[in-house]
């Protein structure tokens, strides 16, 4: 049965959830029930052993509920699964999402003939199926979830959704990415892939309003021809963190999803050939990517500008600079002379421009005569200031993150802050950088490489 991508909207916003074995004690799935009975969403909850769960009625199957039910959440135990599978399509569910592991992953026959008979069902239907071995859906916007994610601990609804494979790997994502400040709008974990696959997932991101970056996690691969015209025709950044590169690896990721990972200079050739997708290296580099894609203007020209407190730093930036193929901008005189008003006869007004002592003093005003400058795309500026002075005046960082923001603003140029120091001058950063959307990271080839690739995407055949 060919499918299509209208009908995943259920596992975003259903409007009636049944949690096949359903548990009211400390165990896989327990927080996940506890959070859904207890939200606005119309939940039940399905166990054959139990009356009721955490004060509501249980229902010893799905079919004995008396209402209608678009989703299914299933998460009992591996043998029990096709059953509960085989009553949802009874009582004639939207979705079912499976977050029970211990199928063809584990290389066992009788489990793999499990896996196998599942995705049968799932051809034969209408009815769509994320996993089995994941841990589904999060919708920030709504705070509709299936994982053991805290609303209260993340941040609100963002502009970058995640596609991964893995599903515990999931949750980390947004554990991480909250440290960081980094906002999501949707996280999607798929498991084994029975059905619904990143193919189905990117088309359906690419029509999502909430979704302005794609990041995708992908180990294997079962649709290649489809999802290269998927790709192709995306008019969304995606970037995508591709696992397998080694035979070590590719052996690890059989084993843990059992997914083939395939030849990878396949598909690095693949991501290579199509704008606006853009291959990582690692998930540090995937999200400070992101989120400049996600907060900051698109950089027209290839010039970067450079403002610093240290020279070598700003030395080394320069070298990721020619790296990537992009310019060290030539700064115009009349900037030069701006910047000679303000600030110490010791500093360097070229590009990069070091300020060195004079940082705090003199941001303000080399910040606005860059801007203004013609010749500047866009800003790296490099904070290398250490903490006891920052602590021992108390001195504030929002009034140079409300500057930056107005400027970026105006001139529709990004700019990316690149920390160097302690965890805490990290901190200092952070804590405030949701407020004014300004990209935080500490790796200045992560940087570089986000500049470069914004600079791809805006002279792409994407806009």
């Amino acid at each position: 049965m060919i499918k299509n991508t209208n009908n995943l909207g259920v596992f975003f916003n259903p409007k009636s959830i049944a949690i096949i074995g359903a548990s009211d004690t400390f165990k896989f799935g327990y927080a996940m029930t506890n959070y859904l009975l207890s939200s606005e969403f119309k939940t039940y909850p399905v166990n054959i052993k139990k009356k009721e769960i955490l004060g509501h009625k249980a229902f010893k199957s799905i079919i004995d509920i008396p209402d209608t039910i678009e989703l299914a959440i299933i998460i009992v135990p591996n043998d029990q699964v096709l059953d509960a599978v085989k009553d949802c399509v009874k009582k004639q569910v939207k979705g079912i999402i499976i977050e029970t592991a211990g199928f063809a992953e584990t290389g066992i026959e009788k489990y793999i003939k499990i896996q196998q008979a599942i995705e049968k069902i799932a051809h034969a239907t209408k009815i769509r199926i994320i996993g089995p071995n994941c841990v589904g859906i999060t919708n920030f916007k709504n705070k509709f979830t299936t994982t053991e994610i805290e609303f209260t601990k993340v941040l609100d609804a963002g502009k970058i959704s995640i596609i991964a494979q893995s599903g515990v790997l999931g949750n980390i994502f947004i554990d991480w990415g909250a440290s960081q400040k980094i906002a999501f709008s949707k996280s999607i974990t798929l498991g084994n892939k029975v059905d619904v696959d990143e193919v189905d997932m990117l088309e359906f991101l690419e029509n999502d309003a909430d979704t302005e970056v794609i990041t995708l996690y992908l180990e294997g691969v079962k649709r290649g021809k489809k999802l290269l015209e998927v790709l192709r025709n995306l008019t969304k950044p995606v970037i995508i963190l591709k696992n397998g590169r080694s035979e070590i690896g590719s052996n690890a990721i059989k084993s843990h999803t059992g997914s083939i990972a395939g030849d990878d200079k396949i598909f690095d050739a693949i991501f290579k050939q199509f704008s606006g997708i853009y291959r990582v290296n690692n998930f540090f580099e995937m999200f400070d990517i992101a989120q400049v894609f996600a907060t900051q203007p698109l950089m027209s020209g290839k010039n970067i500008a450079i403002i610093t407190a240290s020279g070598s730093l700003g030395a080394l930036a320069c070298d990721e600079i020619q790296k990537v193929g992009l310019n060290l901008a030539p700064l115009n005189e009349l900037t030069k002379e701006s910047m000679k008003l303000i600030a110490p006869n010791w500093t360097s007004l070229r590009n990069p421009v070091d300020l060195g002592p004079s940082l705090l003093m003199t941001f303000k005003p080399a910040l606005k005569a860059l801007m203004n400058d013609e010749n500047v795309d866009a800003i790296l500026y490099i904070f290398t200031v250490p903490r006891k002075p920052l602590e021992d005046f108390s001195i504030p960082i929002t009034p140079q993150l409300s500057e930056i923001r107005n400027y970026v603003k105006r001139f529709k140029k990004p700019l990316i802050i690149c920390v160097f120091g302690s965890r805490w001058v990290l901190d200092y950063f952070l804590k405030d950088s949701t407020r004014y959307q300004i990209p935080i990271m500490t790796r200045v080839d992560h940087a570089i490489k986000a500049f470069k690739m914004m600079y791809d995407f805006k002279n792409s055949n994407k806009l």
